[in-house]
């Protein structure tokens, strides 16, 4: 017997889920479409995360009479503070070196930027998470922004090189621009991943950080691909970051990629594109939980 009306509703045939009100079903979106979903709200939003990017940039030299500009003034001293140190201890021409050093460390520097800043993007970003629903790939592109606007500056000292040292400007020059869209693609996808994971796990950043550390050692920066034996060679020939930088830097220099850097950084881009995809589509609403 019935002890109440309520009961009595529950139990009445005909009063399924798929009968009830339309106003009490709650349907659920797959992970995938929740995933494509904030890639193509994030990327749409454009005007939002231009802004926010724009704005660490003005926030970071506020009141500061040259501005951005100490982005390129810190860069300068650098190369001339180290650059002819290292052409000494190599035993390698200043003119020839120089250029060298000078771009792949303007190149790498956007690189090891994107990969150590991932790591605390959503940490950084908690007070809009926490009160706006913004798509998380906004706070991704706001990253890239920043650092593509950092990276801007930095190449000011590129075209100092050429003139200085007499560098003819080729047409491989125009090979930077593939190469370009090739690396901030990889930065990308390996900041979804990253800022998913460091997010949950708050001693990855600093591994992160040490792998980056190593990695500016063991690539072609400092140093020449000829400098190292031909039987250690393969340090550069199968390294990852030899081959983004190679793809960006190499142009600038006048010399053409390799087809094994080209095909380095597509299968980076795969693994990259099998991993942080199906990361992103599966965690990216635990984000909030973990801050």
């Amino acid at each position: 017997m019935a002890n109440g009306p309520f009961e009595m509703e529950l139990n009445t045939p005909g009063t399924e889920a798929h009968d009830r009100p339309p106003s009490l079903q709650l349907p659920s979106l797959s992970p995938w479409k929740q995933c494509g979903g904030d890639l193509w709200q994030g990327f749409s939003r454009w005007q939002l995360w231009w802004l926010l990017g724009m704005n660490d940039i003005r926030q970071r030299y506020r009141r500061s009479r040259l501005g951005q500009f100490w982005i390129t003034i810190s860069m300068g001293i650098f190369v001339i503070s180290v650059g002819p140190i290292y052409s000494s201890l190599f035993t390698i021409d200043l003119p020839r070196f120089l250029p060298h050093f000078t771009t792949s460390l303007v190149v790498w520097a956007f690189i090891a930027s994107m990969l150590n800043d991932s790591c605390l993007i959503f940490v950084h970003s908690e007070a809009y998470l926490r009160q706006e629903r913004i798509p998380k790939t906004v706070f991704i592109l706001q990253l890239i922004v920043r650092n593509l606007f950092i990276l801007a500056h930095n190449a000011i000292l590129i075209p100092v090189v050429w003139v200085i040292f007499g560098i003819p400007v080729t047409p491989t020059v125009l090979l930077v621009v593939p190469g370009l869209i090739l690396v901030v693609t990889n930065c990308f996808l390996a900041a979804i991943f990253l800022s998913i994971v460091c997010t949950r796990f708050r001693d990855l950043p600093q591994i992160v950080n040490n792998i980056v550390q190593v990695a500016f050692f063991t690539s072609p920066i400092l140093w020449q691909r000829t400098a190292l034996p031909e039987h250690l060679q393969f340090v550069v020939d199968y390294n990852p970051f030899a081959g983004h930088l190679g793809i960006v830097a190499g142009p600038l220099l006048g010399e053409v990629p390799t087809v094994g850097q080209y095909v380095m950084v597509l299968g980076s881009t795969l693994v990259l594109a099998l991993l942080a995809l199906p990361f992103f589509a599966r965690f990216r609403a635990r984000v909030v939980y973990w801050l």
